[in-house]
């Protein structure tokens, strides 16, 4: 996974939000097929709401189609 485009004026809070993102994505995308389907699907869930606020931070997330979502 490519890291995300890192802004200077992100405050800690923000920054601590988009490492959740990169951190919940790793786990998907290396561990995701050992889930069970709940934990999966809410996984899933939890990074679509994740990647709103990394988009809404400029942090150029792209797509995550590719982890189910």
């Amino acid at each position: 996974m490519s890291e995300l485009t890192k802004q200077e004026w992100w405050s800690p809070g923000e920054s601590a939000l988009i490492e959740c993102y990169e951190d919940l994505r790793s786990v998907l995308e290396e561990r995701g097929a050992d889930l069970p389907p709940f934990a999966r699907r809410n996984a899933i869930k939890a990074l679509a709401a994740l990647w709103q606020v990394a988009n809404g931070l400029d942090a150029e997330p792209g797509p995550i189609d590719d982890v189910g979502a």
